[in-house]
């Protein structure tokens, strides 16, 4: 009926195949998944020190805005001042 390589595999099967299933399986779907399940890292220490920077950088962004209108309500004053002086004689 069987040889006995052929019974080798045969035996192997019935054994190794159940074990590998119940073994196996999970193991490498642990492998697998666990990476893609895994919980965020916790953000480096130099995350924080970028969001320091971000917020600086904002503030800046936020005081050359302020200063442009400024700027410009200033040269429209004088713009006016200008053409007054030029209208008067």
């Amino acid at each position: 009926m069987f040889r006995g390589i052929e019974l080798f595999f045969a035996v192997a099967a019935v054994v190794g195949g159940p074990l590998l299933a119940v073994r196996g399986v999970p193991a490498l779907a642990k492998r697998l998944l666990g990476k893609a399940h895994a919980p965020p890292e916790a953000p480096p220490a130099d995350l924080d020190d970028l969001r320091e920077r971000l917020a600086e950088l904002d503030e800046v962004s936020r005081r050359v805005a302020e200063l442009e209108e400024r700027v410009d309500f200033a040269e429209r004053l004088l713009a006016q001042q200008r053409e007054g002086a030029r209208l008067r004689p």
